[in-house]
């Protein structure tokens, strides 16, 4: 499974920080997560509400 599969999973389950994301997905550099992030982002993959801080994945 790759990271960006683990990392829409972790989303579906609820809304998570970045600090979080890397947790859950075991990505030890915060600059691959964040890159990772802004190109699902991109790709309309994932969400970030810039209010709270938090990156979602989009509802079905």
């Amino acid at each position: 499974m790759t990271d960006r599969e683990k990392i829409l999973i972790a989303l579906q389950e609820k809304p998570l920080k970045t600090f979080e994301i890397m947790k859950r997905v075991n990505i030890k550099n915060q600059d691959d997560c964040q890159s990772l992030l802004l190109k699902m982002r991109d790709d309309g993959a994932v969400k970030f509400d810039i209010h709270k801080g938090h990156w979602l994945a989009p509802k079905a």
